[in-house]
């Protein structure tokens, strides 16, 4: 039986128009959640056809399902991205070898180096370079084979061919992903190259949809063996693929090739071995990743704490590469260069340390997102299963199997989600409390002036804190549309029309949503800005109690400190005020949406049966999830956009000069600090000349006092001494004595 290309075989009786109807509604019930209920004996061909046509006057779920699910489609996408990354490569080769021809024996050229960047030498590889090469050398095994038993079978399919054509194109391309991997390893490749890493990522999408369609036939269609020798072959393939793929995927997320030297992170792996040398280290350092997976690791901690309270010395310390140390070397390392220009440092460093955490927890969240509906989808399967309407005895077993692995994996990933996403919030935050500490050590005197005392502690408590609470919100931005674009599709499958008052409340939800996070936005900079006063005028008290006592000035400055403090509450109450009513809004839409969705869908004459009621309230029970956690997600995120500005200004600030002072180890001669014609300025530019015209020479030993009335320069003196002021002109050395094995520098003295 045929329809504009489509062929359909399998299933019961034969050619019979009821077989093919009842498999075809079977399909589409399991397909589409089981919604729809009398759809055509057409709509499960593209399940078991080769054919490319497709019916024009489908709707678009039709379409989407024939183009991602059937099997000429499939094959075309997975050859255009063969074939696209192969035409890549050669245009790189072709570029290549155009630039040594024209080179002329240059011996700059830099023609001998790889197409992939790297600086590395003394080359080594890891664990992780060879499951690669093994796992792409599988791949190419495996489709090699699936070439010969295409080509050698018995069957006289018109198909056989152009599929066998399909097979070798992918061994083709496997191999020379082989070839390219050991030239990473022949040229110390540190990183994949970008198309490589893409094609992965596309690999895995196009195997998976192979996956899910050789699952669906299996379960649903049917099909004979004898007929489809293709078919086996093709589901056989994709099954033993998609572990490989996913691994793949893995591989181009962190991007790392598993080829190490010790030119580059020398020092890394010095400090590391230091920090090595503690007997109590984290089990999490030299775990497995099955130890990870399951949180094995942790197991020997929770059985000694649950036999006695653990103490301070038996709790294990931060591995190595989770130590401040550590991060605040790989910050420094990646801040933005001068010549970039980055209007936002702190951001743009961030990303740039932690980008492969960032993109592991948006992965996590999408497996997570993929395996949430599928127990909603599968509602109605069940209902028509215990009805005594399943297509095969064994259709029960199938669908408790699905639904079990289903909510394994969205346990697993839940569980990964929320450790690594707190995991990344404390490095981020060990890593700008640290830089940030080290930038207070280095600011001008202008700087100071701009951020006292009070303002970096705020930077160090507040924002850096803000930031790592923000870790665990981020992905919830960006996947709420996608979560509540599923579960309208599935909430239209099942009420048609309706679904559209359900439509209008979340975007008027979310609409207001973001007006109101731009008015917290506001007022969070606001209560920050306040907040730095009264630390700053606090912090001023404080140092300069005795000239207040000796004044009686303690109301005048009570009532500025308590001024701040009103401000500060003023905006906060209005904060928290908006974020209440937020909290109000966004908790009650589900039940009044739901309410009003189900009194639409009556009114308009939609049969509410079991299946299609639990379908819908397992969905909405779905969404509450997202919508509730919006309003807080946009929070946060304001929030941490706030703090990340405060933070980028801070980290801008000028610094003070390196080579200001000259510090000489040793102590041949007499002298121990030295000053010729010198000329300092606390100005950052230079212009104001505080110091002009200092010789000074103290020689080791001796007692040395500077006297001077009050405003005569005493500590401008001692500040240039120590490199706090610009040194416009002149020579400032001092000289240090070198001892101990902990780098202590002393001054020098008999």
């Amino acid at each position: 039986m045929s329809n504009r290309g489509f062929l359909f075989q399998g299933g019961g009786k034969e050619g019979g128009w009821e077989s093919s109807c009842e498999v075809g509604i079977r399909v589409e019930k399991f397909l589409v959640g089981g919604c729809k209920k009398n759809m055509s004996f057409t709509a499960s061909t593209w399940l078991t056809s080769f054919s490319c046509s497709f019916n024009a006057t489908q709707n678009l779920p039709h379409w989407l399902r024939f183009i991602f699910l059937s099997p000429c489609p499939q094959r075309a996408l997975l050859s255009g991205v063969d074939v696209l990354l192969l035409l890549t490569l050669f245009v790189l080769a072709l570029v290549k070898l155009y630039s040594r021809f024209t080179s002329n024996g240059n011996a700059n050229s830099q023609l001998d180096k790889p197409l992939i960047r790297n600086n590395r030498v003394s080359v080594r590889t890891t664990t992780w370079f060879k499951l690669t090469l093994t796992a792409t050398a599988v791949l190419t095994v495996l489709y090699a084979v699936a070439c010969i038993l295409v080509f050698v079978s018995s069957t006289k399919e018109p198909w056989k061919q152009t599929d066998g054509l399909f097979w070798l194109l992918q061994a083709v391309t496997q191999l020379v992903l082989v070839v390219l991997i050991v030239h990473e390893k022949r040229f110390e490749a540190v990183a994949h190259p970008l198309s490589l890493r893409i094609y992965w990522v596309a690999n895995f999408v196009v195997v998976s949809l192979f996956t899910a369609s050789g699952i669906i036939r299996l379960v649903s269609v049917g099909v004979e063996d004898g007929k489809h020798f293709s078919f086996m072959v093709d589901d056989t393939v994709s099954f033993i693929s998609l572990p490989l793929s996913l691994f793949l995927l893995y591989v181009a997320v962190k991007g790392f090739t598993g080829i190490v030297s010790g030119e580059e992170t020398q020092p890394l792996v010095d400090e590391e071995s230091k920090l090595y040398e503690k007997s109590n280290v984290t089990g999490f350092a030299s775990a497995s990743a099955i130890s990870k997976a399951f949180w094995i690791w942790i197991n020997p901690l929770l059985s000694k704490g649950y036999k006695s309270p653990l103490k301070i010395d038996e709790i294990p310390s931060l591995s190595a590469q989770h130590r401040a140390e550590r991060m605040s070397v790989i910050f420094e390392s990646k801040w933005p260069k001068s010549d970039e220009r980055s209007k936002h440092p702190v951001r743009t460093t961030l990303l740039r340390c932690f980008w492969r955490e960032i993109a592991f927890t948006a992965f996590l969240a999408v497996i997570r997102l993929s395996v949430m509906f599928v127990g909603p989808v599968l509602i109605q399967s069940f209902v028509d299963f215990t009805a005594g309407k399943g297509s095969s005895v064994y259709e029960g077993y199938y669908l408790v199997l699905i639904l079990l692995c289903a909510k394994f994996v969205e346990v697993l990933t839940t569980h990964h989600f929320n450790f690594n996403s707190q995991k990344l919030g404390m490095l981020i935050r060990c890593t700008l409390i640290t830089s940030l500490y080290k930038k207070g050590l280095r600011l001008t005197g202008s700087a100071r002036q701009d951020h006292g005392v009070g303002p970096i502690v705020n930077y160090m408590a507040v924002d850096a804190q803000q930031l790592s609470d923000m870790m665990l919100q981020l992905h919830a931005v960006w996947m709420m549309p996608f979560q509540v674009g599923i579960g309208l599709f599935l909430l239209y499958n099942c009420l048609g029309a309706a679904v559209i008052t359900a439509m209008l409340g979340l975007f008027g939800v979310i609409a207001f949503a973001v007006v109101a996070t731009r008015r917290n936005k506001n007022y969070q900079f606001n209560a920050m800005m306040c907040r730095d006063s009264r630390m700053k005028a606090v912090n001023e008290l404080l140092n300069y109690m005795r000239v207040i006592k000796f004044q009686a000035w303690e109301e005048h400055f009570n009532g500025r400190i308590l001024g701040f403090r009103k401000s500060e509450f003023d905006w906060l109450s209005k904060f928290m005020h908006s974020i209440c009513s937020v909290i109000i809004v966004l908790w009650s839409t589900p039940l009044l949406i739901s309410t009003v969705t189900f009194g639409t869908a009556l009114l308009l004459g939609v049969q509410l049966d079991a299946g299609t009621v639990f379908t819908t309230t397992t969905v909405f029970k779905i969404l509450q999830e997202p919508i509730r956690t919006f309003p807080q997600s946009m929070i946060s995120l304001s929030q941490a956009l706030v703090s990340l500005g405060r933070l980028d200004r801070y980290m801008s600030s000028r610094e003070l000069l390196e080579d200001s002072v000259e510090r000489e180890e040793g102590c041949g001669g007499r002298t121990a600090v030295q000053i010729k014609d010198g000329t300092f300025s606390w100005d950052d530019d230079g212009q104001l000349q505080d110091l002009k015209n200092i010789n000074l020479e103290i020689n080791k030993g001796e007692l040395t006092a500077i006297v001077g009335t009050v405003g005569s320069g005493k500590s401008s003196l001692l500040a240039s001494i120590l490199g706090e002021m610009h040194k416009n002109s002149g020579k400032v050395c001092i000289y240090f004595l070198f001892r101990n094995e902990d780098f202590v520098l002393l001054p020098c003295s008999h």
